[in-house]
């Protein structure tokens, strides 16, 4: 066993020039790519809604899910999260109101027997419970 040699070397060092490393390929990371969406990247409401309310367009889905959370009772340490005012909670409600509203809009005008589906989630669950949780309407 002394004069053996690793096969998994030898074939390693053999394709080298083929591949730099076949066990760390680099590939991206899609939960990343998600959870580091902004409000904003999102395109659920005009450009304009959103100047209105940077701190909020600037909100990644990781924020959202953190403010969830923390809705929840569990805490998460986010310093964005910690940051939200009350006004910054409305705006996010007010943000998802209006894209809500919008969908509303487009089902009304589909036919009764036309299939439709919205689909958009910010969060990990839908309906998203951030907004849900943030409704500040008087009825809520």
């Amino acid at each position: 066993m002394a004069n053996e040699s690793n096969p998994f070397k030898a074939a390693l060092e053999q394709q080298e020039g083929e591949f730099d490393n076949p066990f760390r390929r680099e590939m991206p990371n899609l939960t990343k790519q998600q959870q580091t969406r902004t409000v904003a990247d999102l395109q659920l409401v005009k450009e304009d809604v959103l100047q209105r309310v940077p701190k909020v367009a600037d909100l990644t889905v990781r924020d959202l899910n953190d403010l969830a959370a923390e809705f929840s009772g569990i805490p998460t340490k986010n310093p964005k999260v910690a940051e939200l005012s009350l006004e910054d909670i409305q705006d996010i409600e007010s943000v998802f109101f209006e894209f809500k509203v919008a969908a509303g809009r487009d089902l009304a005008q589909l036919g009764r027997n036309d299939l439709a589906a919205v689909d958009v989630s910010c969060c990990c669950c839908t309906p998203c419970c951030c907004c849900a949780a943030t409704d500040m309407s008087e009825t809520a």
